[in-house]
């Protein structure tokens, strides 16, 4: 189990890439303890609106551009969305524990997207509350904009982590723990083994295709291709 650290002026948790494993499995344990144990795409939709409580929202767009993914809110409060029909933004009365996705994060992109995304919001939720409760306005009784994390399509190069805002490294935590939810190293290994085997079987062909793997990867556990490549090559998967 990896301890938990908190920044002491800014009481941002202190996450190390070595730990997102570890952290990741803890969610696991708590919320679907069958996926460590047995290879499943894992269902994260219902993790958060039946295990974790959260009211999960698709309807709203987030911004006129596509340019924000997903939002955590952790206050009760308003929120601008985007109105696409009447092509302005107007407030959305919320309370704690509302997540939305931008229903273009399937529409432009796919449902690996979303899975993503929402394991993404997910982990805002159980590693960043303290941090957001914390912020001056979280306590303010004459504030009536709730307290959110609006999570960007761009992640943050890691080559500017000195210049890097609490909410940079928030946002790289939350990057970095999401997609070890959804393909956790500990049935990983066996997905691969079966998958590979499946596809000797089908082709005859013993040095296997990556780019198929990885298709067939993204397919058993719901991610997009890139992540499940990306998975691969973190825990050194030879195909």
């Amino acid at each position: 189990m990896a301890r938990n650290y908190f920044d002491r002026k800014s009481l941002v948790p202190v996450i190390r890439k070595r730990d997102f494993d570890v952290k990741a499995s803890e969610f696991l344990a708590k919320y679907c303890p069958e996926a460590l144990d047995n290879p499943m795409p894992v269902p994260i939709g219902n993790i958060a609106r039946k295990k974790m409580g959260l009211l999960v929202l698709t309807d709203y767009r987030l911004t006129e551009d596509f340019s924000i993914l997903g939002q955590m809110c952790f206050t009760k409060g308003v929120v601008p969305i985007y109105d696409k029909m009447e092509d302005e933004f107007r407030d959305l009365r919320v309370r704690p524990g509302t997540m939305f996705i931008d229903p273009d994060t399937y529409f432009i992109r796919n449902l690996g997207s979303v899975n993503n995304t929402t394991a993404h919001e997910c982990v805002h939720w159980e590693e960043h509350r303290l941090y957001f409760m914390s912020l001056p306005a979280a306590s303010s009784s004459n504030s009536s904009s709730a307290i959110a994390c609006r999570c960007p399509a761009v992640e943050k190069d890691e080559t500017t982590q000195q210049e890097w805002s609490d909410i940079d490294w928030i946002e790289w935590q939350a990057n970095g723990i999401a997609p070890r939810i959804l393909m956790p190293y500990q049935t990983f290994p066996r997905v691969i083994s079966e998958i590979k085997k499946r596809y000797t079987q089908r082709t005859g062909d013993h040095s296997a295709d990556v780019k198929a793997i990885a298709r067939r990867v993204a397919d058993f556990y719901n991610v997009s291709m890139q992540s499940a490549a990306i998975r691969m090559a973190e825990l050194d998967v030879r195909v």
